[in-house]
């Protein structure tokens, strides 16, 4: 995969749309974004994985501009239906306005996952707070496809639409979600698999959105090599070059992209990347 060079004087104005910030040190993540900031990513958004992380990603939110939150309930963290209690305490997240996405919620169908049966339930209920409040849904569909196309489907996610998380499925699965009023959401995997190029060729970029879904890797022995949202440029950069287009091209299609995922939500992004 041959890199695209940035042109000289070239901005990126992106933002990384999926993220867990929350889950680094609170001391690290002015210097995490800040990182950011010198490659062209203005903001982020830190997406909750459980009720508690959720509130997290919202304090992030409020404590600095260029963090926005998602609030939900990973399907990995559940162990029953979400109770009345955990319902109204979501609804009542979603009101605030640094939250701008219904995220990390989903369905994962790995070896061990929780019973699917309560994964569809809670998935169900994320849903019905996003229509609620109109915000968007960046899901997780691990080993999931094509039964969270159903649900997403019966339950009318269409009316507000999102993005599907990390994104590596086929242009068939792509182009049904396209179809449902999703956007595909890339990450690092972009870089990597030759497969997935292939099918991002296929897909328009007027359904492209961007994320780095960093989080802590202590499995990688240098700190400087943990993925950071200072790594949505590389994945700009190839998309640009899949595409066949400049760089600054291809990032102001996906921040406009950006906005009409995040509809009425997205006007505070949109007052700081621009």
């Amino acid at each position: 995969m041959p890199d695209a060079q940035f042109g000289k004087g070239v901005f990126l104005n992106l933002f990384d749309c999926h993220t867990h910030l929350d889950e680094y040190p609170k001391e690290e993540i002015p210097s995490i974004m800040n990182r950011a900031a010198k490659v062209g990513v203005t903001g982020a958004i830190a997406a909750g994985t459980t009720l508690n992380s959720s509130f997290i990603c919202v304090e992030l939110s409020e404590s600095d501009p260029r963090i926005f939150a998602g609030i939900g309930i990973h399907p990995m963290n559940i162990d029953e239906s979400i109770d009345e209690d955990t319902y109204q305490t979501l609804r009542s997240l979603a009101e605030n306005p640094r939250v701008v996405t219904i995220s990390e919620v989903g369905l994962d169908g790995i070896a061990g996952a929780p019973e699917q049966r309560i994964q569809e339930d809670v998935f169900r209920s994320h849903i019905h707070i996003a229509r609620e409040f109109k915000l968007s849904i960046i899901f997780h569909a691990r080993d999931s496809y094509p039964n969270i196309l159903t649900i997403l489907e019966q339950e009318y996610a269409y009316e507000v639409g999102g993005a599907a998380h990390y994104f590596q499925g086929d242009i068939k699965t792509a182009n049904r979600l396209i179809e449902l009023g999703f956007f595909i959401s890339l990450a690092r995997p972009l870089l990597r698999f030759p497969e997935l190029q292939e099918v991002v060729k296929s897909i328009p970029l007027e359904y492209i959105v961007l994320e780095t879904d960093a989080y802590p890797q202590p499995f990688k022995r240098k700190r400087e090599n943990w993925t950071e949202p200072r790594h949505l440029a590389e994945i700009a950069n190839c998309l640009a070059v899949l595409k066949g287009i400049e760089v600054d091209t291809a990032t102001k299609q996906v921040e406009e992209n950006l906005f009409r995922m995040l509809g009425h939500r997205g006007n505070l992004i949109k007052e700081t990347l621009t």
